[in-house]
């Protein structure tokens, strides 16, 4: 039996829906026969280039039922007329589905549930009721879609399309690679981690934008290198540069990138995707890009203390190999801030006089304050002392990202392990 949704990676409880929604569509007497009836249609919501089209498409295929694709090209008069249209035309040829694609820029203005589109589309899913006629929508906002069209019995089946996980980054990554043997020597789960967070379309421009590169350069096969150029150009703004800064300060950044990288892998092992210093366009100078793993409990304090921890590292191994105060810290402390401040005050974690009810009670703030500072102080003792234990790992890493200027997950995996090995 042919697979329709094959081309759908990932995401198998969403398939699962699917293959329900498709079922019910191709047998429906058995469903009747059990006293369910298909009375509502389907909205696939979630972030531009997520995959909602392309499951659409495979719900249609699957049921093998004529299609009528309504999107908005037309200007708004012309557009009403499309969509009365398409309705009447999927009326006609039952069995048939209407495909309402980017549902939510149907209307572009601030009318909501009163808008002319969104009131036509209401009213022709109503006169198809009872038709079969089965409507399938896609939309990236659907906060801009009114409730009276969400509601049972019109589009009262939702689905939402998130980002995709880690592995299922992994198996999007592996099907695109698999299209031809000049990717066949490329790292799928580096390339994955890399573009952890990402979505499938963007997953897909990376490795595209690194088979341009090749073929720019007359290679006979796309390279990791290849793909982590890309890679730094589109997702992290950081293109290559022929300027190069000079070595003391290239230095204090691979240091300070390096402990960010160093406390992490040790407090979460694997949890660095790609680490560079390369500088991005908006006057950046290196960053680190994290992929927790699934044991980590963000509502606890060890993982929350963790976190405290990496956002220090980076200041306190400039401190550490350099003596002096890290200038470019402050994004970090921030971050470490916040968290601690969410510790102290909202958690109450360490007693409930931290805890300020009212913005203008200045003992209850310095309090909480006190801490802060005391929970910070803590923590980045500990990280340099976990900095010392390991100074010869981070001098590793820092040199390796002098000369690689980016790192990946493959390369930190194989410098822990050498080091492990070494003092085994």
């Amino acid at each position: 039996m042919k697979d329709y949704f094959e081309e759908i990676k990932g995401y198998e409880d969403i398939k699962r829906e699917l293959l329900i929604i498709s079922d019910m569509l191709n047998n429906q007497e058995v469903y009747k026969d059990m006293g369910a009836g298909l009375n509502e249609g389907l909205i696939l919501s979630g972030r531009p280039g997520t995959g909602k089209t392309t499951m659409a498409n495979c719900l249609i295929r699957s049921t093998g039922r004529k299609a009528y694709v309504c999107r908005k090209k037309a200007s708004d008069g012309e557009f009403i007329k499309t969509v009365t249209d398409t309705f009447a035309d999927a009326k006609q040829n039952t069995p048939s589905i209407v495909l309402l694609d980017d549902l939510d820029k149907f209307s572009d203005r601030d009318e909501g549930c009163d808008a002319e589109e969104f009131v036509t589309v209401q009213s022709c899913i109503d006169e198809v009721k009872g038709s079969d006629v089965f409507v399938v929508a896609t939309a990236n906002n659907i906060r801009k879609i009114p409730d009276s069209l969400l509601r049972a019995g019109r589009l009262g089946k939702r689905l939402k399309v998130r980002l995709p996980k880690k592995n299922e980054s992994k198996e999007i990554v592996k099907h695109y690679l698999s299209g031809s043997d000049k990717f066949d020597e490329l790292d799928e789960e580096s390339i994955a981690r890399m573009l952890t967070g990402e979505s499938c379309a963007t997953l897909e421009n990376v490795i595209n934008n690194a088979a341009i590169k090749a073929a720019y350069s007359r290679q006979k096969k796309v390279t990791m290198q290849n793909v982590i150029d890309s890679c730094l150009d589109l997702i992290f703004d950081a293109p290559e540069c022929a300027d190069q800064l000079p070595e003391n300060i290239r230095r204090k950044i691979a240091y300070h990138e390096a402990g960010h990288s160093l406390i992490s892998e040790l407090l979460d092992p694997g949890s660095v995707s790609i680490i560079s210093i390369r500088k991005t366009n908006s006057g950046d100078y290196g960053f680190v890009r994290y992929c927790r793993s699934d044991e980590m409990d963000d509502t606890s304090e060890e993982y929350n203390e963790y976190i405290i921890r990496a956002s220090l590292a980076g200041r306190a191994a400039t401190e550490l190999v350099f003596g002096e105060t890290d200038m470019g810290a402050n994004a970090d402390l921030h971050n470490a801030f916040r968290r601690a401040k969410s510790l102290v005050d909202n958690q109450c974690m360490f007693g409930f006089q931290n805890w300020i009810e009212d913005e203008h009670d200045a003992f209850a703030a310095e309090n909480r304050n006190r801490a802060v500072s005391m929970l910070l102080e803590r923590n980045y003792l500990e990280v340099k002392k976990l900095l010392v234990e390991h100074r010869e790992l981070l001098d590793r890493i820092a040199g390796e990202l002098l000369e690689k200027t980016t790192l990946v997950i493959s390369d930190i995996r194989r410098i822990m392990e050498q080091y492990k090995s070494n003092a085994a």
